[in-house]
């Protein structure tokens, strides 16, 4: 994996619904997978993944009140040199 980190990604769509007999209901989506990229990934090659899992997202729950993502690189220092894990 040198040269190469994982990357977590995790998408939440929450939002309020009505349904009979209840005072009131909230249904939330989310999607969470990883994927490795080389360490020369940008913020814009971020943003087009996380562009597109909003877009999967939305194709099951069409108008959420919020939609998030949070994206997750975790390393450890290693002899003065991060080490990626994954």
């Amino acid at each position: 994996m040198e040269g190469q980190i994982k990357v977590e990604f995790e998408i939440n769509a929450v939002g309020e619904e009505t349904i009979n007999g209840y005072d009131s209901s909230y249904k939330n989506y989310e999607i969470a997978r990883t994927k490795v990229l080389p360490k020369t990934v940008t913020l814009g090659n971020l943003e087009e993944i996380i562009n597109e899992l909003f877009a999967e997202i939305q194709s099951t729950y069409d108008q959420p009140e919020h939609l998030t993502a949070k994206i997750v690189i975790r390393a450890k220092k290693e002899k003065k040199k991060i080490m990626y894990l994954g």
